[in-house]
């Protein structure tokens, strides 16, 4: 959508259409704190403090509901910790949960989170498992606009919103399905395309490749030569570690613009949880490479330029 500024607006839209579309979408954006994106096995994460001085380098995870500690840090900061029960009542044997007080991440205080509490340390000792310690998830940013800033390896956040932010030109629509009939809700989206085929996407900033297409969809995207493939490519930290058949696409893209092509993409495996149905695929690290994803969870809009 296309503003029509009145005249005396003409001279900042000029100035505005020279910087092009990034400068146009940050002007219109609140105010973000941005932190340093660090690397964590190749996979985005960030500094985070707890109580103003402890430090943990937490991945950022869109692909979870839920936030991930270390046991270890639970431990070293005092965190009071309870069983994880199952539907069926009975406590998970490796998981505990806990409450985290005064989480900040940059100069933004993202308040009291609560975390699966587990041992991490053996899944990166094994290569299951990316380094830090622990994981944000999506629901941490709930009512804030998260940016992660794959050109400038910049994460920014928002204070919670009270009002919507324009879209700066096409935004997808976010939503929580689960994945799977039986599982947890998880972030997906509208908007992006497959040889100019529009699907709907979880988007997964923990997972390593572009796209991922489930069977389901499969056929109705015209896929089935694709399928053939005899390419395998292994993604260490997707499902504990599992093996894709790796097709070739003309064109992966976000609405009319083209993000990738002839790129690579990717179909699961026995081993590599489905979601019944209930969305085409999984978008990831390696499609957002060098590009600014954008994801207000308060106005529920999508956006990558």
């Amino acid at each position: 959508m296309r503003l029509k500024p009145e005249l005396y607006f003409f001279a900042v839209v000029v100035a505005l259409s020279a910087a092009g579309l990034d400068s146009w979408a940050v002007a219109q954006l609140p105010s973000l704190s941005m932190s340093p994106m660090l690397d964590c096995s190749g996979l985005p994460c960030a500094d985070v403090t707890v109580g103003g001085s402890t430090h943990l380098k937490m991945l950022i995870d869109t692909g979870n509901p839920n936030s991930v500690l270390d046991l270890s840090k639970a431990t070293e900061l005092g965190v009071e910790l309870k069983p994880l029960l199952g539907r069926d009542g009975k406590p998970y044997a490796r998981y505990s949960a806990g409450t985290v007080k005064d989480v900040r991440l940059g100069d933004v205080a993202l308040g009291d989170i609560e975390f699966l509490v587990s041992t991490l340390q053996p899944g990166i000792r094994k290569g299951s498992r990316p380094s830090g310690d622990g994981s944000l998830s999506y629901t941490a940013f709930e009512g804030r606009i998260l940016k992660m800033d794959y050109k400038g390896q910049r994460v920014g956040i928002s204070e919670l919103l009270k009002a919507d932010t324009p879209c700066p030109e096409i935004c997808g629509t976010p939503t929580t399905p689960t994945f799977g009939k039986e599982g947890p809700p998880i972030l997906a989206t509208t908007g992006f395309q497959l040889n100019g085929k529009l699907i709907t996407v979880q988007i997964d900033t923990l997972y390593g490749g572009t796209m991922l297409i489930y069977p389901t969809s499969v056929e109705k995207l015209g896929l089935a030569a694709e399928l053939q493939s005899t390419k395998i490519r292994r993604f260490p930290y997707t499902d504990g570690g599992v093996e894709m058949i790796e097709g070739l696409a003309k064109t992966e893209g976000f609405e009319k613009h083209a993000l990738m092509k002839n790129a690579p993409l990717y179909f699961a495996t026995p081993k590599v949880h489905l979601p019944d149905g209930l969305f085409d695929g999984t978008v990831g690290q390696e499609l957002f490479l060098g590009r600014v994803v954008t994801i207000d969870l308060h106005a529920h809009r999508f956006w990558i330029i």
